[in-house]
């Protein structure tokens, strides 16, 4: 198995979990452990508070002056890497299906605000360079964590007028990955 293959594993075991911030931190640190090379999860687990502060001041806004329309059906919170940081965005689509990872791209959500400023990414940005399999790992988890934690907190943010939304992410130019589903009910993961 590739180190990628590894990695995606993780992070699919990891979804299946259902992490926010209340069991998140810890199911990282379980994770963490998997691969070779060691990494300080208390810094992470100090600093990843936070930034979902940051995080959720951030939607809290976005939502406010921009709000997404009542068909979009799918969210993706997008990841790519620039000069010295990594950039989280916010798209949202009037389809969804899991085997196409193209619905991603239709951008029928594109808010003047999608860019956040949050402390954390620019922190994992150094991960991504020093260890490229435990930096992608933890990228795409915080994001999980602070999308479901979000989601859980503020759901009529998402679900009005909607029967249900989709929650992805991962980076730009590597796969996508479907991590929850949010209806009336509640948030359940999305199997992978």
């Amino acid at each position: 198995m590739s180190n990628l293959d590894k990695t995606d594993e993780l992070l699919r075991n990891f979804i299946n979990e259902m992490p926010t911030l209340m069991n998140g931190k810890n199911l990282v640190e379980k994770y963490v452990m998997n691969f070779k090379d060691s990494y300080d999860i208390f810094g992470y687990k100090t600093e990843i508070d936070n930034s979902y502060k940051q995080f959720e001041g951030w939607l809290n806004d976005l939502f406010d002056k921009e709000k997404a329309q009542d068909d979009i059906l799918a969210f993706n919170f997008g990841l790519y890497e620039t000069e010295d940081s990594i950039q989280l965005y916010i798209t949202g689509s009037k389809e969804w299906d899991y085997d196409d990872e193209d619905w991603a791209c239709n951008n029928d959500y594109f808010p003047e605000g999608r860019y956040p400023n949050i402390a954390l990414y620019n922190n994992l940005y150094s991960s991504l360079q020093d260890n490229f399999q435990v930096g992608l790992f933890l990228t795409i988890a915080t994001t999980i964590i602070f999308a479901n934690t979000y989601a859980v907190s503020n759901s009529t943010n998402f679900l009005e007028g909607k029967e249900f939304i989709v929650f992805a992410t991962g980076f730009d130019d590597g796969d996508l990955y479907n991590f929850s589903k949010l209806n009336k009910e509640g948030i359940t993961a999305i199997e992978c």
